[in-house]
């Protein structure tokens, strides 16, 4: 069966579409390149468990995708424990509770053991036979926030592991000799079988010297490598010379007479602060060469916690090991080896390689990830990092000022919460919740504000909080300016609210927008790209005369199918769709996968029609386990899918996929074309999936988007003293074509409260002068 399904998985991953039908030109070779690791050769990638990040670690399922989907000479780690039969097996903990389902299955096998001095209570390999083990226990994952879809696979012995991957670089880490050796197994006699089976075993490791040296004569005269690992605990004492592991970490002469390298937490070479900011680097990797010791570190995840100088770019923090001007750890060993390979293969080196990949990047306000959106420093960030399209969603002050903010509402973006939280109102045409409105504000009070970065997600997945309240507002006429000071290749306005500015406020936005791209001259000329962008199809009509504007309908709902016929009505008004990224595809049961195609893309396009998607985040919650919560994984398969653009938060991420070296390489490793549903149809069983009913899909329909001609913009008298409170409680339908100046809209619950506390305020007063 697994056989089957690896057959099949190769199938998928040398599959390479060739869009005109004929045979790719082969460029020549590119000439070898010289690492920093301590021999110049590339540095591996090692798959801790397999791969990990998605299935259960140390399964058969799990190393036979790490060999699919990681580069050539990626290597398998398997964490050796014995059963009470002395039996080898692959798991990746002593204690069993959390990596299968031993509790469940043995209820009654629970134990209580010292384990290096420190005592453990659970379940333990060696306390069932090899047969108890194959026919109730399942491996199961370890992580929680990780999927259990395929939590099916019995414990994998080691000797089958060393038969099935005889082809393969194979690594075994026996973490526990003392404690095996004091209940009479020999992790050392297991070894041994195991090199009559194979003998190209490359890697063996241990945080125990006395094991490593009676390892020695063992593999003399072999390729192996023994390999001395250290633990997450520096103080943690090493069994065999009582030393703290700290003291050993300064002896690397002594290490190197019994170890050809050491293994290291990541955080031992690039030390992360309490406050999750990197520190500068440690000199162990430099120190461990010049004894001629390999180095490689441990600890990698993509949907780990990470520092946030990395701006959730997992690539990021691999080429920080890898790509620097000091030095290269020999190897890292990661829960996606899919990524570590992509990192090493295709983006060290191309810091300053042109562009492969012609696809639109377009910010989402600004470098967003990096900066509060829609700053000066976000869209210098943006800039800096090769954006094509920078962004201004466009927000109208009472005082007739256009300026750029990703919301119409202050809360999250500023710090109006604070100071202006008795503005807060409730406008039910623009959102179901209470807001504090720019439109209720001047300029001068929104200058008063500081700009606040926000994250789409709670907790450790936070932002940066040293930039949180950094840089200046922007007004659109600002923005005009700098992108054509930087020559930015175009820009995108964003236009909301427009029928209920023009209705109920008196503001006209468009108006607004369209003085401000005249006076730059945009509309007269064709060198820089202007694109305009409405979720309303009659704010997009009003620039229908102006040729050199490119229309983008903003399509906010998430949807799964649209008619032709459609498709055709959006060309009457627009250019482009912005389509949630979740539109281009069906999931799998809500369970953070997915399962089909949409036809949205297909029928966009043959309407002429573009499709934008995002908007791209890094962080990894954000994105489905199919693309190993990997935003270069997501970004590869919506260009693959056929997006013309990509809308991301971090334009970084995005231009570093752009020119990355893989790309029209036949020779090199290869990025995964991921289709919807091929990760659950290739590991689950396909009756699994068959049986599977979706809902009905969600339809976009002209009433999502088809809006009537803009209002008049009313003649609303603007009262200085009046901090608008009262015009902002309009709920007035915004596709009403009348200003409603005839009756005042009526106040809110929550305006009529203040109203009421002003009226007994002076009651009082009155009273108080009566009396004296």
């Amino acid at each position: 069966m697994i056989r089957h399904l690896l057959l099949v998985c190769l199938l998928i991953h040398c599959t390479i579409a060739d869009p005109k039908g004929g045979k790719p030109a082969v460029p020549p070779p590119l000439p070898k390149r010289t690492w920093l690791t301590l021999h110049g050769d590339e540095p591996l990638v090692v798959a801790n468990g397999g791969f990990s990040g998605l299935y259960p670690p140390q399964s058969d399922i799990a190393f036979s995708q790490s060999i699919v989907f990681g580069k050539g000479g990626t290597v398998l780690l398997c964490d050796l424990h014995m059963s009470r039969d002395r039996q080898g097996f692959c798991l990746s903990q002593l204690n069993l509770q959390n990596t299968t389902n031993a509790a469940d299955a043995f209820p009654n096998r629970k134990k209580t053991y010292i384990v290096n001095g420190k005592e453990l209570q659970g379940w333990f390999a060696l306390d069932f036979t090899s047969n108890e083990m194959l026919s109730k226990l399942i491996v199961t994952q370890s992580i929680f926030s990780r999927t259990d879809l395929f939590d099916f696979s019995s414990p994998y012995p080691t000797e089958l592991f060393i038969e099935e991957n005889k082809n393969a670089v194979v690594w075994i880490n026996a973490e526990y000799v003392t404690f095996y050796n004091q209940h009479k197994l020999s992790l050392v006699d297991h070894i041994k079988t195991l090199l009559e089976i194979n003998k190209d075993i490359s890697y063996i490791s241990s945080p125990e010297i006395g094991f490593l040296k009676s390892m020695g004569p063992v593999v003399h005269g072999l390729k192996m490598k023994l390999m001395f690992k250290f633990p997450i605990d520096r103080n943690a004492i090493e069994p065999t010379t009582n030393e703290p592991y700290a003291s050993l970490l300064t002896k690397l002469s002594m290490i190197k007479t019994f170890a050809v390298g050491i293994v290291v937490p990541k955080e031992y070479i690039w030390p992360v602060n309490k406050a999750r900011y990197l520190e500068p680097s440690t000199t162990l990797v430099t120190d461990a060469h010049k004894e001629g010791l390999e180095v490689f570190a441990y600890g990698f995840a993509n949907d780990n916690f990470l520092p946030y100088n990395y701006s959730y770019d997992p690539q990021r923090e691999y080429l920080q090991f890898v790509e620097n001007s000091q030095f290269a750890v020999d190897g890292v060993v990661t829960d996606f080896a899919t990524s570590a390979s992509m990192a090493i293969a295709c983006l060290a080196g191309s810091r300053n390689a042109s562009r492969k990949v012609p696809t639109l990047i377009i910010s989402a306000n600004g470098a967003n990830g990096d900066y509060p959106g829609s700053t000066d420093l976000a869209y210098q960030k943006a800039v800096d990092d090769g954006v094509d399209i920078i962004d201004c969603s466009v927000q109208m002050t009472k005082d007739t000022v256009a300026f750029c903010l990703p919301s119409v509402d202050l809360i999250r973006t500023t710090t109006a919460s604070g100071p202006f939280m008795s503005r807060a109102a409730k406008v039910d045409a623009i959102q179901s919740s209470m807001g504090i409105f720019s439109f209720d504000f001047t300029w001068d009070e929104i200058q008063s504000l500081k700009p606040q970065m926000f994250s789409e997600f709670n907790g450790d997945l936070a932002r940066d909080p040293a930039r949180k309240n950094v840089g200046k507002f922007v007004t659109l006429s600002d923005f005009l300016e700098f992108s054509k000071e930087k020559a930015v290749p175009g820009i995108l306005i964003n236009i909301e609210n427009a029928a209920y500015l023009a209705a109920n406020k008196g503001l006209d936005i468009v108006g607004a927008v369209t003085t401000a791209l005249s006076n730059a001259t945009l509309d007269k000329q064709s060198t820089q790209k202007v694109l305009i962008m409405s979720g309303e199809s009659s704010v997009l009509d009003k620039f229908k005369d102006i040729p050199t504007y490119e229309k983008v309908l903003h399509i906010k709902k998430q949807v799964e199918f649209v008619t032709n016929e459609t498709s055709l009505e959006i060309k009457k008004h627009a250019d482009a769709v912005f389509l949630h990224k979740h539109s281009l595809y069906t999931q799998f049961r809500g369970e953070g996968f997915t399962l089909n195609f949409t036809n949205l893309i297909e029928s966009m396009h043959w309407a002429n029609v573009s499709v934008y998607a995002g908007t791209v985040l890094n962080e990894f919650q954000h994105i489905y386990m199919d693309y190993s919560s990997d935003p270069y994984m997501l970004i590869h398969n919506l260009i693959y899918y056929g997006a013309d653009g990509i809308i991301t938060q971090y334009p970084s991420t995005a231009n570093s996929y752009s020119r990355n070296l893989c790309t029209g390489d036949p020779m090199a490793y290869r990025i995964q074309d991921i289709n919807p549903g091929d990760v659950i149809t290739t590991a689950l069983d396909p009756k699994e999936v068959e049986e599977y009913k979706p809902p009905p899909p969600v339809h976009l329909e002209t009433k999502d988007f088809i809006t009537p001609p803009l209002p008049p913009v009313a003649a609303i008298a603007k009262d200085n003293d009046d901090d608008g409170r009262s015009a902002s409680n309009s709920t007035s339908n915004n596709n009403n074509t009348n200003a409603p100046t005839a009756q005042a809209p009526a106040p809110s619950s929550a305006t009529a409260a203040t109203i009421n506390v002003v009226a007994l305020f002076f009651a009082a007063m009155l009273i108080l002068v009566s009396l004296f």
